[in-house]
């Protein structure tokens, strides 16, 4: 099983309290080092360590706004994905039930409930979905509309014609839901979370370096550090992992186009 950090609680924080929270970790790091600096040791070393250069500061904020960009591009193209993987997975089964219609009434309403049962299969897994689906009650679901199609439409040229159009309809609803499923395990990974987060330690402790003597100064420009910092992380979080927490999308497309009550 894949470890999933931070913990899939912190997304349900409505978007004020996630905020609080990720300035109230930066702020205590930020605190920290401003503590750390008064350490004997350290304290004895300030005078060469004051003349650190702020272009070092400049570099270091650099590389930590660039690998956020890059880390905040990705999570963004996560999330468009994912609205595009459910919308497409609603769009099939919608054609599906367009050519449903041509069945006869007892064919149709036995695909409607098999149809029903997989948009049902699919809301019972929505915060738990993983590529490994096989056995799944939804996989299950899914193979027994194919089962249907091709056991029930076997005969006659119109029938076949309705079962090819189906099966066509049916592999796009399949390749959906595996690009969904796909799409729930691709989160921020814990050595992402490390590289952003040690860089933006690296900045805040050379940016107090660099403001050893003007302990005012100091105190403004790491507070402004901290803020940019939690910005950036409440950002990221805000958008990482689709399927769950406070603003995440929802199964109701796929409920509403299967005929389950979302």
């Amino acid at each position: 099983m894949i470890t999933r950090l931070p913990p899939d609680l912190v997304y349900d924080l409505s978007p004020p309290l996630l905020f609080l929270l990720v300035l109230a970790c930066v702020s205590t790091v930020a605190l920290l080092i401003q503590l750390a600096i008064r350490i004997p040791a350290i304290a004895r070393a300030a005078p060469q360590l004051m003349h650190v250069t702020p272009a070092v500061s400049t570099i270091a904020g650099a590389i930590f706004g660039l690998s956020m960009s890059f880390l905040a591009n990705t999570v963004w193209n996560t999330e468009d994905g994912a609205h595009n993987a459910v919308n497409s997975e609603a769009r099939a089964i919608r054609v599906m039930e367009l050519y449903m219609d041509s069945l006869t009434a007892p064919a149709y309403e036995g695909m409607s409930k098999l149809v029903a049962s997989y948009g049902e299969a699919v809301a019972a897994e929505w915060t738990s979905m993983s590529e490994d689906d096989y056995g799944t009650p939804a996989e299950i679901a899914l193979r027994t509309i194919y089962g249907a199609v091709i056991r029930g439409l076997a005969e006659g040229d119109q029938n076949r014609l309705l079962q090819q159009r189906l099966l066509t309809s049916l592999d796009d609803l399949s390749a959906a839901r595996q690009e969904r499923l796909s799409i729930a395990e691709n989160f921020v990974s814990i050595s992402q979370w490390t590289l952003v987060v040690g860089l933006g330690i690296v900045l805040l402790f050379v940016v107090t370096l660099n403001h050893l003597a003007t302990p005012l100064a100091r105190r403004v420009a790491v507070a402004a550090v901290t803020m940019s910092i939690s910005i950036m992380l409440y950002v990221i979080l805000l958008h990482d992992r689709p399927f769950i927490g406070y603003d995440a999308i929802s199964p109701d497309p796929i409920l509403k186009a299967t005929g389950a009550a979302p």
